[in-house]
Order: structure tokens, then C-alpha cells, then sequence
């Protein structure tokens, strides 16, 4: 479901330049794969990941090229507050599995499809494996049916998209994300250091990140000695780092860099 045609809403255009790339597949891309689309992008907004993550969607059939979303997948999405209007529907290509770092089919028939034109590929999985709550393996298709049929569609998604969220906080993504940082498991945390030129400019940098910190309601690990500066993030999480950990170091990574 690619906004890139949407000329009257140039904000939404996909840039392949940012980190990971999320696309998500059913088959006319009308009504799953835009749901998952627009739910995630919410979901990133929130959690101050925008910049970070881009999402994606598309159908393994050209049946809807060009058109929005089904007018019944919107009006449930909107009544939770997701508003999948700008999207348009496009086909899956062989390149997209080059472009995304995840691809993720609906169902099986998806999952097949996907794998025809685009290769077998470990980028390419089932939506269902991120599922928290919900032990279904598919997320159906709602076409033929009626209300519920949407509404499961979004209890399905959200809840994969709560997996996703965590899954972005694994060690292959935060290497992917964040180069610069230095993954710790055992100490549960991502940590980097920065030389400046002098104190006054170690200083200015820590202000900047105090306001990105409170921002996303994190609090950072600091450690200066004159113009030296290294920052430890750590939610202390049960489980370890979660995704407020890469918004943050993100959002200090585009920081002005040290003269």
C-alpha cells in the first residue's frame, strides 16, 4: 500500500533511506495489509519511532492497483482512531524482498505467493509469528464477510504490532539501527561515547539530550569528564531493552555530530 503516487500528500512519501523497512502483504491490498499499514505507522508515531522505521504494504494480485483502502477496513480502522485514507494499493515486485528488511504475509496462500515472486527469503514471515495474545496463525481475510470480520482484523493486527514493537529492540535490529551504539545483552542496555572539543560543548550536547530524554520519558545513564561524554540506555525492562530505548539513541544519533 504505497503512498508514493499521493502527490497531494508529499509528507507521506517512502523513503528508502531510513533504517528498517516493514512491508506487509495480503492479497489485493484493500484490506489486511493497509490496515496492518496505517496501524503500525501509528503505532511508530507514538512511540517516537517515525524517523526510525519505515511501513509499507502490498498485494500479491494487481485486482485494486491505484485505489484506497475498502471503505469498511477504513471505517473500522478510523473508529480506533487509525485513519488508512492517504494509502493506496500497489503489487507486491521481486524487488521489494531487497528493499525490505521484513515482509510480512497475512496467510499462507500470502506467504506462498510472496515467495513466488519474490524468492525464498528468512526477510519474508508470517504476521501471525508476532502475535503476544492471540495464538491464531493467519490474520483472514475480512472481504466476504461482515463487521466482525474487520474487527478481528484489527484485534489481530494490533496485537502484532505490540510484537513488532518489541522485536525492534532485538540485537539484529539495534545493530541495524544503530551502528554507532554497542550492544551490552548481559548488561541489558546500549551504550556510546563522544569526545568534544571542550566542556562547554559536552555540555550544550547533554542539554539536547536531557530535552529528547524527557520528551520520551526516558532516563538515560550519563557519565562526563570534561569533554567526555557516554550515555547507557536502559529501560529495565523484565525483559531486557524495548523500543524506547532505539527512539531515543536515534533521536541523540541525529544530533549535531562533535566539531
Amino acid at each position: 500500500m504505497s503512498d508514493i503516487c499521493d502527490s497531494s500528500n508529499p509528507s507521506l512519501t517512502l523513503d528508502f533511506t531510513m533504517t528498517y523497512r516493514i512491508l506487509f502483504v495480503c492479497m489485493g491490498n484493500i484490506c489486511r495489509s493497509p490496515t496492518a499499514d496505517g496501524v503500525l505507522r501509528q503505532r511508530l508515531r507514538e512511540a517516537f519511532l517515525e524517523g526510525v522505521v519505515s511501513v509499507d504494504s502490498a498485494g500479491t494480485h494487481a485486482y485494486h492497483v491505484g485505489e484506497p483502502p475498502d471503505a469498511r477496513s477504513q471505517k473500522h480502522a478510523l473508529a480506533r482512531g487509525y485513519d488508512l485514507s492517504p494509502l493506496r494499493a500497489r503489487k507486491l515486485v521481486a524487488e521489494d524482498v531487497e528493499q525490505f528488511d521484513l515482509i510480512l504475509t497475512m496467510d499462507w496462500d500470502n506467504q506462498h505467493l510472496t515467495e513466488s515472486i519474490c524468492g525464498a527469503s528468512p526477510r519474508i514471515r508470517r504476521f501471525a509469528e508476532f502475535f503476544q495474545r492471540h495464538t491464531d496463525t493467519v490474520v483472514p481475510d475480512p472481504y466476504a464477510g461482515g463487521p466482525a470480520g474487520f474487527e478481528q482484523v484489527l484485534d489481530l493486527v494490533e496485537d502484532g504490532c505490540e510484537g513488532l514493537l518489541r522485536h525492534l529492540a532485538t540485537p539484529a535490529v539495534l545493530n541495524r539501527c544503530l551502528p554507532e551504539w554497542r550492544h551490552l545483552p548481559e548488561e541489558r542496555c546500549i551504550e556510546r561515547a563522544w569526545r568534544w572539543p571542550d566542556f562547554r560543548a559536552a555540555m550544550a550536547f547533554l542539554q539536547q539530550v536531557a530535552a529528547h530524554a524527557d520528551a520520551q520519558d526516558h532516563h538515560p545513564e550519563i557519565w562526563n569528564v570534561y569533554n567526555q561524554v557516554r550515555l547507557r540506555l536502559s529501560t529495565h525492562d523484565a525483559q531486557g531493552l524495548t523500543h524506547k530505548d532505539l527512539a531515543l539513541a536515534a533521536a541523540i544519533d541525529r544530533l549535531e555530530s562533535p566539531a
